[in-house]
């Protein structure tokens, strides 16, 4: 799950996806949640099909912009904290949402030649 602070961080944020395809290619990525248990093997490998069944807990990532970043109409730096939550057999939040990274995805680049890092 993604959430916003505000829409002026959404804006931001769909605005540097549609500039820096690499951008919106990571955030892809490291924000994919995890969809299905999977048996593993002794050394950690898949070793079946998925079960379906639902996750013991909860992923979302909260995302933010400051205006003080922004080069042009793009940002420089998103902040971003991730948070988890534990939830019963039916896969509803039973608790309180918990901290468990922050960081800042970095341009190192500039508009034109963007070098997308992150740093937590």
């Amino acid at each position: 799950m993604i959430e916003f602070t505000d829409s002026f961080s959404q804006a931001c944020v769909a605005e540097a996806c549609a500039a820096f395809p690499d951008l919106r290619k990571r955030l892809m990525v490291e924000l994919i949640l995890p969809m299905f248990a999977r048996p593993l093997d002794p050394a950690g490998n898949q070793a079946g099909k998925p079960i379906v069944k639902p996750n013991s807990y909860l992923q979302k990532t909260v995302l933010f912009v400051a205006a003080r970043d922004l080069i042009d109409h793009l940002p420089k730096e998103i902040g971003f904290c991730r948070f988890t939550c534990h939830c019963n057999e039916h896969g509803q939040p039973t608790d309180v949402w918990q901290r468990t990274i922050n960081g800042v995805y970095y341009n190192h680049g500039d508009n034109q030649q963007p070098n997308w890092c992150v740093h937590t």
